[in-house]
């Protein structure tokens, strides 16, 4: 079994499994690092057209994770797994860790 680990400190969109990857998820720990501000983030797959959400703009609180270990079996042949960051507030900055097992 493969590690992920990714420290994400921007608005972006992370690409947490790529298409075709040998590498698959059992568990998901996304945490929000950052000591005063809260951010939006958005988990799905995406076959490059279409795209299908775990969740979308769930606010995590300073010092709060979700943790996902179950329903995270997909194709990674047809399916990448993406993660998007967003500041709540528009300008703060954003510190989330995500680890994969």
């Amino acid at each position: 079994m493969e590690l992920g680990l990714f420290n994400i400190t921007s608005a972006t969109t992370t690409t947490l499994v790529s298409k075709n990857s040998a590498f698959g998820a059992e568990t998901i720990n996304i945490t929000n690092t950052q000591a005063n501000n809260a951010v939006f983030v958005s988990l799905y797959l995406d076959d490059g057209t279409n795209q299908t959400y775990y969740f979308k703009k769930d606010v995590i609180y300073p010092g709060e994770r979700i943790f996902i270990n179950e329903g995270l079996e997909f194709n990674n042949a047809n399916l990448g797994l993406k993660l998007t960051t967003e500041a709540l507030v528009p300008g703060q900055s954003i510190s989330v860790n995500v680890i994969i097992t």
